[in-house]
């Protein structure tokens, strides 16, 4: 089995059994200091965590390449949230179509839409989560909006320093996403029970308002992690 990590070729221990050895492995000693695993690609193909949990078991003997991509959690949260600027918009136009469809009377293609819309705002809210734990135990004012929001459109030291400054309203980002569980379980119900015309108004009047804060905040949670990208 040959092993690379970000795209360079590196040794591991010859003891080790399964995928799942490797893994650890790699977590506890194989990466450069202040990374995690970005994705893990198996003789060619770029595993989801389902198909890394299939996998766990699998010998090495029976694995040919096995290719590491690390990076920093900051630089991960980077990423996500720019592409967040992409398909936020995009999201907050299907949910509006998705309630459209279900009240015209277009319930498969509106459920077959809805369906992509809650795999992004999953993806949205586990990139949400993990970032205001990180970031709010190293500034207290991360969850915070500066006072003048021009900030965000500013590139000087001077005034991105004002972005992590905890002297506005706090973002509603945050607490929209500790919100949301009960209204996604709302609208499961609505699902379960084939009631369209609630599943519609949650939707517009309960799921779409929050994504449309997401759209508001996003660019600005960009430029106060990438603040703090650059003091790392």
């Amino acid at each position: 089995m040959k092993v690379s990590l970000n795209l360079k070729p590196c040794q591991v221990p010859a003891e080790l059994e399964t995928l799942f050895d490797v893994i650890d492995y790699m977590e506890q000693t194989g990466l450069p200091s202040g990374h995690v695993i970005k994705h893990i690609v198996l003789d060619g193909e770029d595993l989801d965590e389902e198909g890394e949990q299939e996998n766990l078991s699998k010998p090495i003997t029976e694995i040919e390449l096995l290719e590491f991509h690390s990076a920093r959690p900051v630089d991960i949260a980077i990423e996500g949230l720019s592409d967040a600027t992409q398909l936020l918009p995009s999201l907050a136009e299907d949910l509006e179509s998705v309630s459209n469809d279900l009240r015209s009377g277009e319930v498969q293609d509106g459920l077959m839409k809805f369906s992509l819309c809650a795999d992004i705002i999953s993806w949205y809210t586990s990139l949400i989560s993990p970032l205001d734990i990180i970031f709010s135990q190293a500034d207290p004012g991360f969850r915070f909006k500066p006072r003048s929001l021009d900030a965000i459109d500013s590139t000087p030291e001077a005034d991105l320093a004002g972005v992590g400054a905890a002297d506005g309203d706090e973002m509603k980002t945050f607490v929209s996403v500790e919100n949301l569980r009960q209204k996604l379980m709302d609208v499961e119900a609505a699902q379960r029970n084939v009631d369209t015309l609630l599943l519609a108004d949650l939707i517009e009047y309960e799921i779409l308002p929050i994504v449309r804060i997401w759209v508001e905040e996003v660019p600005l949670l960009l430029k106060k992690v990438q603040r703090e990208a650059g003091s790392a």
